[in-house]
C-alpha cells in the first residue's frame, strides 16, 4: 500500500505557488477565438469544465453558444468569480470531485503547465470527460516563462506523447 502522507504534505507546500489570473484583453480574446472556432464544431458538446478558469471569465462565451459552464480554480479567483456570480468551485484540477464522464468537454487554458504532475492530470480529465478536451498549452518554442508555479512547460512532443498516454487521441496540434 502506498503511503501518500508525504505527497499531501508537498502539494500543500506548493499552494503558496498558486496565483491570481484576473481576466485580461489578451488571454480572453485568445480564448474566445479558440472557443468560437473550434468548439461549436463539437457535435453533441453541451457542458464543459474549464480547468484552471481563473476568475472563470470565459463562462459567458461558452453559454453563448449553448454549453453548460463549470469552472475549477484555487485561491483568490474562486472568491472573485462567486462575487460576479459566475460558476466556480474551488478545486484542485487534479483531483476533481465529479463521476466518471461528467462533462462532454475538459477546457484547459493556460492551465497544464501549472500542474506538478501533468500525465496524473491529464488522466484525471479524461475520467471526468465523455468526449473532448480543448488544451491551450505554452511551448518553450513560444513562451520561455517558467518559474513560479510553471511546472510543466513541455515541448509539444513531450506533450503529444502524455496526452496519449493519458487515454486521449490527439486530433490536432
Amino acid at each position: 500500500m502506498r503511503d501518500f502522507i508525504n505527497f499531501n504534505r508537498y502539494l500543500d507546500e506548493l499552494l503558496v505557488d498558486v496565483y491570481p489570473q484576473p481576466e485580461d484583453e489578451g488571454h480572453t480574446k485568445m480564448a474566445q477565438e479558440v472557443i468560437q472556432k473550434w468548439i461549436p464544431n463539437l457535435i453533441g458538446c453541451r457542458s464543459v469544465l474549464d480547468v484552471g478558469c481563473g476568475e472563470a471569465f470565459l463562462q459567458s462565451a461558452f453559454e453563448a453558444i449553448g454549453i453548460d459552464y463549470t469552472g475549477v480554480t484555487l485561491g483568490k479567483d474562486c472568491e472573485v468569480a462567486h462575487g460576479l456570480g459566475r460558476n466556480a468551485l474551488c478545486q484542485d484540477f487534479s483531483f476533481l470531485d465529479f463521476q466518471d464522464a461528467s462533462f462532454d468537454l475538459v477546457f484547459s487554458r493556460h492551465s497544464l503547465e501549472h500542474s506538478p504532475f501533468p500525465l496524473l492530470s491529464l488522466m484525471e480529465w479524461h475520467r471526468i470527460a465523455k468526449s473532448w478536451l480543448c488544451l491551450i498549452l505554452p511551448t518553450p518554442k513560444y513562451w520561455l516563462y517558467g518559474g513560479r508555479n510553471h511546472y510543466s512547460v513541455m515541448a509539444r512532443e513531450q506533450a503529444e506523447f502524455l496526452l496519449e498516454r493519458a487515454g486521449w487521441c490527439v486530433v490536432w496540434t
